[in-house]
């Protein structure tokens, strides 16, 4: 019988934001070919997806499966032209609402946001500018479906030595696929050569409204995703951004020593100013990327939660409804 060879392409394509490129990767093993992650329905980046399949010898129509890693539409606005095409689509269940610009998930996700902006002190102006740039990346977008879902623990079934691990933190509808047998881990944003992913806040699903929905304690996750990823041999890392890798437990420990070091920083930021906001705390470390404001306040909130859990800073919401932090 002969042995099958997993074959991995590597397809780099541009993206319009700050991040730069983005990768997919193609995999071929035995007449069967699967696309992960497929970049934002942007010119560019289509025309350098049908470039690197069409060297690789493959016609989109042809792929078996897309796997998308998570929602983030750097990573699955071209879907839609795979679905449209019959291309079975499998990802976390939760990546749907993703995958539907303007629908339910976006009206959830605006209300919440809306409501954490005024509760985190952020002066209405600043944050309906960033509700707009949020909901912005959706022309970026385009509509598809999950036909397949994929869950902690599962099979891939169309290459069976994957297994599925669920790494919610950079996205809560967040999984991996990794082939222990081979050496190969496809991980999406979870593990970066370069730089730490942002734990993104979002809002918890399930609740009636987005406005009622607490918030995430997704930098929390993250590093319990990180440290349980640090326990397996993983092999070649192939991340959703930069080069592929080896030596993830080394990256994992750096990464995590680096946020103690931030926790630290934020903590004494707090404690020099008592009874400051979240939206205050923020421009206050990260002065130089004051226009990111919806990355840096999520990124905020995740050391402030952190030292909150470990019962180091409390907070307070006044009678306006914001919310302010000092140590204990």
């Amino acid at each position: 019988m002969a042995v099958q060879t997993l074959r991995v392409h590597r397809l780099e394509l541009p993206t319009p934001f700050p991040v730069g490129s983005v990768n997919a990767f193609l995999l071929e093993e035995d007449g069967r070919r699967v696309l992960i992650d497929c970049g934002p329905k942007w010119g560019p980046a289509q025309q350098a997806l049908e470039e690197g399949l069409r060297e690789a010898g493959v016609r989109p129509e042809s792929l078996s499966a897309v796997v998308l890693t998570h929602g983030h539409v750097d990573h699955v606005g071209q879907c839609g032209a795979f679905s449209r095409l019959g291309v079975p689509v499998y990802a976390h269940p939760d990546v749907a609402g993703w995958l539907h610009p303007g629908g339910p998930l976006d009206e959830y996700r605006g209300a919440f946001f809306r409501a954490l902006h005024r509760a985190m002190g952020t002066p209405e102006a600043e944050a309906e500018r960033c509700l707009a740039e949020l909901f912005l990346m959706s022309k970026w977008n385009d509509r598809s479906v999950v036909t397949h879902p994929l869950r902690e623990g599962d099979v891939f079934p169309v290459l069976p030595d994957f297994r599925v691990l669920e790494v919610p933190g950079h996205a809560q509808a967040a999984i991996a696929l990794w082939n222990e047998r081979a050496g190969v881990f496809f991980g999406g944003d979870q593990v970066l050569p370069h730089v730490s992913s942002n734990a993104f806040v979002e809002p918890e699903m399930g609740w009636e409204r987005g406005d009622l929905a607490p918030r995430t304690r997704s930098l929390l996750q993250y590093r319990e995703s990180l440290r349980r990823l640090a326990q397996l041999d993983l092999g070649t890392v192939h991340p959703g951004h930069g080069e592929s890798f080896t030596g993830h437990r080394a990256l994992i420990e750096r990464r995590l020593r680096e946020q103690e070091q931030r926790r630290a920083q934020f903590f004494d930021l707090v404690r020099r100013n008592p009874g400051a906001t979240a939206y205050t705390l923020a421009n206050l470390y990260f002065p130089r990327h004051r226009d990111q404001l919806q990355l840096i306040l999520s990124e905020t909130l995740g050391f402030l939660d952190w030292l909150e859990a470990d019962g180091l800073i409390e907070s307070h919401t006044g009678d306006d409804g914001v919310v302010r932090w000092r140590a204990v």
